[in-house]
């Protein structure tokens, strides 16, 4: 009979693969933040950049959405444009960025710029501001370091928006019991992407020079942009099939949500303090992975590309155990409890590195561990914790308050660094003992949050405890 034939339902893997495409732009995003993790040292000695000044590239990842809000408002572009225009506009920034800060360690830079090149040398960040007073950041920045934290810059607007889409995309496909072990393979293929950077950079950079290595880690950042497309096809492939987003067994489409960032005033104690552990958590690890394989290098020996395999000890044990934790978030809760676990793990971790000399792999590895335990628990609880219609808006809130500790942190772990080095027979020699104090500090607040989180969830009102419920 015509008009009968309804188009053939999705396979249960169609998901799974979309799930595996659309991680791989953010695999290449997070392959290019730790893409200048291992060469930390190389990037001292060859440009002359300061701990501080190496600090900044990280910090700078945050400044546009910290200061300009960008990432607040990228969930606003998102529901405008489309996923279709908005991860092509976020994945391009990505590159650009990725090559912007690969183009600033370019020998030939000054002879591209011109005059511009002799202008940015001096124009800004001098070594002192009005009135004579000293500048805290030091030494006045170069133009080469202007041009690569103008490319940290752009790249952290797009990653960081990148991350909304890929957030908007699991909530689209996925739904109840599947969403905590979704994140988890999603956080494992992302996360890869830092593996191999901590594993990769610093030997490419003994093949192709520092430099090289830079333009390297933008090809990958360029790859990585055209796996989008494949999404894109992917998700036009479903569109009207059963099992694919918004289609329904009545054949209903469900609302769009919306970001209305004044709703975040009416968001209870139990999600202000999960943002709080996020800030501090965060803050306590990515800043200290990118200062590890330095660390490595100055306090235990090692080489250069032997500190990058064994900084990588943290991405190897949270790409294990995320999508294990995620499946265990999914079937038994206890979301309150691991983030409890995850917190207090970090404190006696960063002790042993910056206070013994007890074999590092081990206590770098359990950071990872850590790092396993509370976003796995973490993400899956905010669904929880508020309305749907509010969750784009809960996502971009707790986004931009760990935005604040990732322009904060990273720079203030560089000043307590050159604070703390000297010079020894030519060389920098830097004592990170006060740095990792500071990481020390982090995980013990962050650990009091998790514990002020179990007790006001406790008592919310609406009676859904992120600690018990499971998700149907």
């Amino acid at each position: 009979m015509e008009g009968t034939d309804a188009p053939k339902p999705l396979a249960r893997s169609y998901r799974w693969i979309v799930l595996a495409i659309m991680s791989l732009i953010c695999f290449a995003q997070y392959y290019i933040y730790d893409s200048i993790t291992p060469l930390n040292t190389l990037i001292r000695q060859q440009l002359g950049f300061s701990s501080a000044e190496y600090g900044q590239l990280f910090s700078f990842y945050s400044v546009g959405n910290v200061f300009f809000f960008l990432l607040l408002f990228a969930g606003v572009l998102v529901d405008k444009i489309g996923l279709k225009y908005s991860g092509i506009l976020f994945g391009f920034l990505c590159f650009l960025g990725a090559a912007i800060t690969a183009l600033g360690a370019w020998k030939g830079l000054p002879g591209l710029l011109g005059p511009v090149h002799g202008w940015l040398g001096g124009s800004f960040a001098p070594s002192f501001l009005p009135g004579g007073v000293r500048a805290w950041w030091g030494k006045p920045w170069s133009a080469q370091l202007k041009v690569m934290l103008l490319g940290r810059l752009v790249y952290g607007v797009g990653a960081e928006s990148i991350l909304v889409v890929n957030n908007k995309v699991l909530a689209r496909w996925f739904k109840g019991k599947e969403l905590a072990f979704a994140y988890g393979m999603n956080l494992t293929i992302m996360r890869l992407g830092t593996f191999l950077a901590l594993n990769i950079q610093a030997p490419a950079a003994g093949w192709f020079g520092l430099r090289g290595a830079l333009w390297f880690a933008s090809a990958v950042m360029g790859i990585g942009f055209s796996t989008y497309f494949i999404y894109l096809g992917m998700e036009r492939a479903a569109r009207g099939r059963l099992g694919a987003p918004g289609v329904t067994e009545g054949g209903g489409v469900a609302p769009e949500e919306k970001f209305v960032l004044r709703e975040a005033f009416s968001f209870d104690a139990s999600f202000w303090f999960i943002s709080l552990l996020c800030v501090t958590f965060y803050s306590a690890v990515f800043p200290f992975q990118a200062y590890a394989p330095d660390i490595l290098v100055q306090k235990f020996g090692y080489s250069v590309v032997g500190a990058g395999h064994v900084a990588s000890a943290l991405i190897f044990g949270t790409m294990i155990f995320t999508p294990i934790l995620g499946w265990f978030v999914d079937k038994r809760g206890k979301r309150a409890t691991l983030m409890i676990l995850g917190s207090l793990l970090l404190v006696p971790c960063h002790v042993l590195i910056g206070y013994t000399h007890f074999w590092p792999i081990v206590p770098i590895f359990f950071v990872g561990v850590a790092l396993s335990l509370v976003p796995a628990a973490l993400w899956a609880a905010i669904p929880m914790m508020v309305p749907e219609s509010r969750l784009g808006t809960a996502f971009g809130v707790v986004g931009w308050v760990q935005n604040l500790g990732l322009w904060l942190f990273p720079m203030l772990a560089g000043m307590i660094a050159d604070a703390h080095t000297t010079t020894v027979n030519g060389e920098q020699v830097v004592d990170y003992t006060s740095t990792m104090l500071m990481f020390v500090g982090l995980g013990l607040v962050g650990f009091v949050f998790s514990l002020l989180l179990k007790a006001t969830d406790a008592r919310r009102k609406s009676g859904i405890s992120i600690e018990k419920v499971l998700l149907k």
